[in-house]
């Protein structure tokens, strides 16, 4: 990258920052910040503020720094990469938001406008990244999935997440509503699963010189482990008793991911190798 393109990306990250701060103060009527909330170290010497925007500073540099790693291997041609990217990650973070309603009982509309405070600076982000120097070719073979296709990775990936998430509820590995609010609980895990296989759709996976192993490490410890991880990290930046469970939660979750990526990898192979261009007689042979 030259240092031009290095400071236009300082430039969108810091713009991006600042506007997630902003959408917080504004939205600040409907925060679900607790009256009296076990602080962290770092937020009792800080201050919540402080730390909460040096939170948004790390997690949208590390979205950028994922980005620019994977663009090569991201469908289409110029910025309909960050266009891609944001949505993908645009998608996560605001539903990786709405599990506070199972988990502490929020307010769905309270999550949903917090949730949209992250969700908008970081879709944003992600379209003005793909503004920087955009690239023709992608580096990668583009496979144009039938909608049958399309479903049954959506369907794979929100299996695979379904149940291994419920098998840490079930073990108390994690923290979860699924006893106290089992209904939610469900929602939220079927809707992230859903969301994760889009994400995939959305992102691809890089195909030239990689293994199906790496491509699905790519995914699932890359691009969504680190986007979800940086997420989740607010809770023990700013609160007291989280690390445990956060940690639990990045190494589950990017597992489930990582598995999900690689049996659908797998499945996909043989339309990788027939090419876009004869993907079409090859589903009519079958």
């Amino acid at each position: 990258m030259k240092t031009g393109e290095k400071i236009q990306v300082v430039v969108i990250i810091f713009f991006c920052v600042v506007l997630d701060i902003v959408l917080h103060m504004v939205t600040s009527p409907y925060s679900t910040m607790p009256d009296n909330p076990n602080l962290s170290f770092v937020a009792n010497i800080l201050g919540i503020e402080i730390t909460a925007s040096l939170w948004a500073l790390s997690a949208f540099s590390v979205v950028a720094f994922v980005f620019w790693r994977i663009r090569d291997a991201i469908p289409k041609e110029g910025v309909s990469k960050g266009l891609r990217y944001g949505t993908a990650i645009a998608l996560l973070w605001f539903l990786a938001m709405l599990e506070g309603v199972s988990l502490f009982g929020n307010p769905l509309i309270k999550e949903i406008i917090v949730g949209l405070s992250d969700a908008i600076p970081v879709f944003l982000m992600g379209v003005l990244l793909g503004l920087v120097k955009p690239e023709k070719g992608s580096g990668t073979t583009s496979v144009e999935l039938s909608p049958k296709q399309k479903t049954k990775t959506i369907v794979l990936f929100t299996v695979i997440f379904l149940v291994g998430r419920y098998i840490a509820y079930s073990l108390g590995v994690i923290k979860s509503g699924s006893k106290t609010m089992p209904i939610q609980t469900f929602a939220w895990t079927l809707l992230m699963g859903i969301a994760i296989g889009t994400a995939f759709m959305l992102l691809g996976t890089k195909r030239k010189g990689k293994s199906v192993q790496h491509r699905a490490w790519e995914f699932g410890f890359l691009t969504f482990g680190l986007n979800w991880a940086v997420f989740l990290v607010f809770m023990p930046l700013v609160f007291s008793g989280y690390i445990v469970d956060v940690l639990l939660r990045m190494v589950i979750d990017s597992t489930l991911v990582t598995v999900a990526s690689y049996l659908t990898i797998i499945a996909r192979e043989d339309l990788l190798k027939v090419g876009p261009g004869t993907y079409k007689n090859a589903t009519e042979q079958r």
